[in-house]
């Protein structure tokens, strides 16, 4: 299938699940991913805040939060670029393109990633300190991801090289190949 055809069988399999099943999966997911050890380890945790599409993360970001990590969300900023900003409280967030939920702060740039990195106590300032917890129409085993067709996520990504990346996904968005190019991101892991 192509990326065009994968996205409407991902849309059309979600709307076959109820949305009972599915909160019971973004509670289970969250669980998985506040369980990863590179995420326990990481001081940093890039992540989303998720549209009614994906896997709700709005408690995660709330949980890192209060466990004292710092996390950064990203902003549409044009069409095509997202930068990132803290989390600071749900309070502070403003709604943003597409209808998201954004962090109101200043950008955080590749060189504050940089700063933040050097910070970490307990990784000696190497990339272990930073995660990254990507969003996906779907991914395969080998970490291939199929975003939204705009390559906001790949462009993010490329600027950080070294970030530990896990692609979330519900099961049913797992699937035996993604096609992928050469501007596409491959993730570390996946948690499904």
């Amino acid at each position: 299938m192509d990326k065009k055809s994968l996205r409407i069988y991902i849309k059309e399999e979600k709307r076959r699940h109820p949305a009972t099943e599915l909160s019971e999966e973004d509670a289970r997911l969250c669980r998985e991913v506040l369980d990863n050890r590179r995420v326990k380890e990481a001081g940093v945790v890039l992540l989303y805040w998720s549209l009614p599409d994906e896997v709700c993360t709005h408690g995660l970001v709330e949980a890192l939060a209060a466990m004292g990590k710092t996390v950064l969300l990203p902003r549409v900023a044009g069409d095509t670029e997202l930068t990132l900003h803290r989390f600071t409280s749900v309070g502070d967030m403003v709604c943003g393109a597409y209808g998201i939920l954004e962090p109101a702060g200043e950008a955080v740039g590749v060189e504050e990633l940089t700063r933040l990195l050097r910070q970490e106590k307990g990784c000696g300032g190497t990339a272990a300190g930073m995660v990254g917890i990507i969003p996906g129409v779907a991914f395969d085993a080998s970490g291939h991801r199929l975003g939204r067709g705009k390559g906001y996520y790949d462009r993010l990504l490329a600027q950080v090289p070294w970030l530990y990346t896990i692609g979330l996904c519900y099961p049913f968005q797992l699937l035996g190949s993604v096609p992928a190019d050469g501007t596409d991101v491959v993730m570390a892991e996946v948690i499904c």
